[in-house]
């Protein structure tokens, strides 16, 4: 794919020039040239211009993503217009409920609706969380500023985090030094 437009640039080009129809016995081609054949002799000019490998680059590229990507999705479109085509309305049944996607009318349509966007019932329910989520931000901001303003007034020291201890391990902790102490006593030495 990508070496098209380099077989254009080198035989195709050459291709236009000579337009002489093929005939069909050979003949004997004399081999002359409007230049003068100079073999080594003479001076020789290099002529500058500048590079058109970029301008080559891209329109290979181009051809090669073109054929990878429009091709295969024109095809897509074109077998999916023509062989199923846009759906048609007809009445729903008792007791069926539509999903979000068949209300659709084209096929690619449908397709997007349903495996690559979200349910438009579960993008509500998602916001409505968010919009629970910041309301119960905002009611715990409000109460810590009411504490701080209570605290302000009265003179309290900022302890409203404070978190009581288990008393369960200090009462364990005292009773085994009790013991130890009963034990040992004050005479104790290593």
């Amino acid at each position: 794919m990508v070496s098209w437009s380099a077989l254009g640039r080198s035989f195709g080009i050459n291709l236009l020039k000579n337009n002489a129809t093929v005939l069909s016995k050979p003949q004997h081609v004399a081999l002359s040239t409007s230049k003068v054949l100079s073999a080594g002799h003479g001076h020789k000019t290099f002529v500058l211009q500048p590079s058109r490998w970029q301008w080559h680059k891209f329109k290979d590229m181009f051809h090669f993503y073109a054929m990878l990507g429009l091709i295969p999705v024109g095809v897509i479109i074109f077998v999916t217009n023509v062989f199923i085509g846009p759906a048609t309305l007809t009445p729903i049944p008792e007791g069926y409920t539509p999903k979000h996607w068949e209300y659709h009318r084209h096929p690619i349509t449908r397709f997007i609706a349903r495996y690559i966007h979200n349910n438009p019932q579960q993008d509500y329910e998602k916001f409505m969380h968010y919009i629970d989520e910041e309301a119960q931000k905002q009611k715990l901001r409000r109460l810590e500023k009411q504490i701080i303003k209570k605290m302000a007034e009265r003179h309290d020291y900022k302890a409203y985090y404070y978190k009581p201890m288990v008393n369960k391990y200090l009462r364990v902790n005292k009773k085994t030094g009790d013991e130890m102490y009963d034990r040992v006593g004050d005479d104790y030495s290593e």
